[in-house]
This record gives structure tokens, C-alpha cells and sequence, in this order.
């Protein structure tokens, strides 16, 4: 990794603290793959957050949140973060295989102290359709709440267009997508 300065926009993984900030990069460049090497303590710039998924977008009592492969990073953060009452945070995660899954345990313990649910939808694509009956299958009163979305472009719009079909109001869905280009 170059000494020199780099900016990459990289997601928080989890609420940052005076002691941590924990950001979540799979390595598919000189710059992300060198993440791993940083020795703890090391300084860097950090400004943002910038783009839809942070807690300034909320506009109602209630989130679902639609992750796309590792579009879970900046999801989990707010997932921990979000205010939402018991039984008003769901988190749909969608992923091709049970190995994709990032943070499954960390999910699952938020989901529980929050009193939120976590829906793994591991499969293909027409194992696990993206639209506004499944949508509502697993979170019946979609409609009434904030939607975040982030993922591949492909799947970042498609439950875009579900959110939407579902009922959510486009004021209400904040979406992020993730691409090799935007890396």
C-alpha cells in the first residue's frame, strides 16, 4: 500500500468510538487488500459519512434493510445503530451461498438485544425472488417504514423496485450501490 495519501470510500461495519473504527473491505485492489496490513494505532483522514444509509435519512418509526453481498457493511452498522423500537428493524440479507453470510453471529446478537429480526435469503434467484408479496411475506408492514437498500447495482435495484411495489414511498428509500467501478 502507498505510504502517500489515497482516498477510497470505503463503509463502516459498525458504529465508530473514541477507541474504533471498524470498516469492512474485501480485497480486490492494491489498496484494499493492504487494509490488512495496517497496524493498529495507525492514523488516517476519515470525513462522511456521505450517500442515503445513515440515521440523518430516517423518516418514519421502523427500518427494513435489504443487503446485497457486501452491501451488509454499511447495513450492519446501522443495524446496530438505527433507532427503532422492538419488533420495528428487520434486516434482509441476501447472499448466493451460506459462505457469503459476514457477520451471522453479530446479526443474530444484535437482532436480539435490538428486538429486530434477521431474514437470510441464501439461494439463487429464483430460490428467493426480490419482490412486494416476498417483501411482505417477511415484513408485513413494509409500507410504514424507512427502506435502506445497498448492494450490487443489479440487486440494489431490483429491491428497490420491490421496496416500491411494497408500498414503501420513494421519500422513505435510501439506497447505496456497490460496484467494482465505485471502488
Amino acid at each position: 500500500m502507498d505510504a502517500g495519501r489515497a482516498t477510497h470510500p470505503y463503509s463502516l461495519s459498525a458504529p465508530p468510538t473514541e477507541q474504533r473504527l471498524r470498516i469492512t473491505a474485501e480485497g480486490i485492489g492494491d489498496h484494499s487488500t493492504g487494509l490488512a496490513n495496517l497496524a493498529p494505532g495507525t492514523r488516517v483522514a476519515v470525513e462522511g459519512p456521505y450517500g442515503a444509509l445513515t440515521a440523518r435519512a430516517t423518516r418514519a418509526e421502523g427500518a427494513v434493510m435489504l443487503a446485497g453481498g457486501i452491501g451488509i457493511t454499511p447495513l450492519r452498522a446501522l443495524f446496530e445503530s438505527l433507532p427503532a423500537k422492538p419488533g420495528r428493524l428487520d434486516l434482509i440479507y441476501r447472499v448466493s451461498t451460506a459462505k457469503d453470510v459476514l457477520f451471522r453471529a453479530e446479526l443474530e446478537a444484535l437482532a436480539a438485544r435490538r428486538g429486530g429480526r434477521v431474514h437470510l435469503l441464501i439461494g439463487s434467484r429464483t430460490e428467493h425472488p426480490i419482490n412486494a408479496e416476498v417483501l411482505r411475506g417477511l415484513v408485513a408492514d413494509i409500507a410504514d417504514r424507512d427502506a435502506y437498500v445497498c448492494g450490487p447495482p443489479g440487486l440494489a435495484a431490483a429491491f428497490r423496485n420491490a421496496v416500491r411495489a411494497a408500498g414503501v414511498p420513494r421519500a422513505r428509500i435510501h439506497v447505496e450501490g456497490f460496484a467494482l467501478d465505485d471502488v
